[in-house]
């Protein structure tokens, strides 16, 4: 049998690195939830990254999204990337809404 090992996705350094990187809209620790898809899924903001062209197709700061247990997508994936504008903050009882409709 064959070893195989996962492909690492190419990685190049940007050509010149911004002076000043965009303010961080969401936090570590903070609620969000994806908005723009039926049935999105949330959880808690656990990293931070900025990226560009070179290794993304969207340039600016990606967020790591630790799912809540009740997240849709659980089951299949524990964390995502979410680009900023596709996610919003919760607020406590947003979050307690979207815990009780995913069972």
């Amino acid at each position: 049998m064959t070893n195989t090992f996962p492909q690492i996705p190419p990685v190049a350094m940007p050509k010149v690195i911004p002076s000043e990187f965009p303010q961080q809209r969401f936090h570590l620790g903070e609620w969000v939830r994806w908005f723009q898809v039926p049935n999105g899924d949330f959880g808690r903001v656990i990293g931070v990254i900025y990226t560009q062209q070179a290794s993304c197709i969207a340039t600016g700061l990606h967020y790591l999204v630790l799912l809540d247990e009740r997240s849709p997508s659980r089951e299949i994936c524990i964390c995502d990337f979410a680009f900023e504008d596709d996610i919003e903050s919760l607020e406590k009882s947003s979050l307690e809404g979207l815990r009780g409709n995913h069972v």
